[in-house]
């Protein structure tokens, strides 16, 4: 494409968002906030996405042995499970060290308290880390079949529930999202469609004189898909300090809250509303302008 073209479309396109100041505003506007409430719902699901890792790697499996297996069987038995190739870390603790653990947790359970300096029912038993989340099953079912183990707790559940919360977040933020792109798809034909009516008898003489339809219309696909650009721009300006303020509010609230840091939630933000908004505004040129090319 020649320089000379490439500047006609450049200077018809940004002519054509300055005559229409106020529908362009408007169609900026309502494509900024579209994507804003998309990115709102990525935010969210990157959010709860990070918290279920973070909960998984963090999930360890607590196994207690019957009160009566000497602690040389004990001993052996951590020895054994240090050698487990889905086994990451392995400690032992005493029953009095989990009464102690008990006590320092739940200071104000008097009667629980009682109990435990009267006669401690607790187990001896084993704090287990897997290498990966998905081999915790497997690791706790292998401890389930060896006879001196009296019980196996994890609670694998809770990272399984959030991913589950995540994935019905993700489906409502997408359902929203297309309504108001059915939206924003309307107000920016509507602009499109007041500058091609604008310059309608411009648009016959060119298709007499033998232009293309593509020549006549790329300005005004250009400006729709730089209207786009621009509300996608704004929308991820917005979330950028949006979540700055929410990062330190929630730091503050919730200090040991698995909070996403900033670079993760814009790796997947920027690019989808991006793309959004170059889909949007060209979808909603190519619309506006369709009909105005049968002369």
């Amino acid at each position: 494409m020649r320089p000379k073209t490439l500047w006609y479309f450049g200077r018809e396109t940004g002519y054509g968002l300055w005559r229409n100041g106020w529908m362009t505003l408007a169609s900026v506007s309502t494509v900024a906030i579209s994507l804003f409430v998309l990115a709102f719902f990525i935010v969210l699901s990157v959010n709860l996405n990070h918290i279920a890792a973070t909960l998984e790697n963090e999930v360890e499996i607590r196994v207690f042995i019957h009160q009566k297996v000497p602690r040389k069987t004990e001993l052996q038995l951590l020895k054994q499970a240090r050698g487990w190739p889905s086994v990451r870390q392995i400690s032992f603790f005493t029953k009095t060290q989990a009464a102690h653990q008990l006590q320092s947790e739940f200071p104000d359970q008097k009667a629980l308290l009682q109990l435990i300096d009267q006669s401690n029912p607790l187990f001896d038993g084993y704090d287990v880390y897997a290498h990966h989340p998905a081999q915790i099953p497997a690791v706790a079912r292998r401890f389930r079949r060896l006879p001196v183990v009296q019980s196996v707790v994890y609670e694998g559940l809770v990272a399984k529930r959030i991913n589950r919360v995540t994935e019905i977040v993700r489906a409502v933020g997408w359902g929203i999202e297309a309504l108001l792109a059915l939206a924003t798809l309307s107000i920016i034909s509507n602009t499109i469609r007041l500058a091609v009516f604008a310059r309608r008898r411009e648009i016959a003489v060119m298709k007499l004189v033998g232009a293309t339809d593509w020549f006549i219309r790329w300005p005004f696909v250009l400006e729709g898909t730089v209207l786009g650009l621009i509300g996608a721009a704004a929308a991820d300006v917005a979330v950028n300090y949006g979540y700055r303020w929410a990062i330190r509010a929630a730091v503050a609230a919730m200090p040991f809250w698995p909070v996403a840091p900033l670079h993760l939630v814009l790796e997947h933000t920027v690019g989808v509303t991006v793309l959004m908004g170059l889909v949007i505004g060209g979808i909603g040129s190519l619309v506006a302008v369709r009909r105005f090319l049968h002369v």
